[in-house]
């Protein structure tokens, strides 16, 4: 028995056509993956948007400490969008 490749993925045994059950069975199983990589594509989705909101937070953070210390040092570190 050997086994060939006719296509993505798709196995037949010496010739021999997929039965509609093992086709059905076959299309369930890929319709689970797809389900899988979807819910595992919208948690980074989720995950991307949360770690860009953290990122965002600290980069303002750090403008404004570096706004202070240049205030308070008299050095003009040229930030836009403001004055202190």
């Amino acid at each position: 028995m050997t086994l060939r490749m006719r296509g993505p993925n798709i196995l037949y045994l010496n010739g021999d056509n997929m039965t509609v059950k093992q086709n059905h069975e076959r299309i369930v199983r890929l319709e689970d993956d797809v389900q899988e990589i979807q819910d595992r594509l919208t948690s980074l989705e989720m995950k991307h948007i949360d770690l860009m909101a953290r990122l965002d937070t600290i980069v303002n953070g750090v403008k404004l400490i570096l706004a202070i210390v240049g205030a308070s040092l008299g050095i003009d570190v040229g930030i836009e969008g403001g004055m202190i």
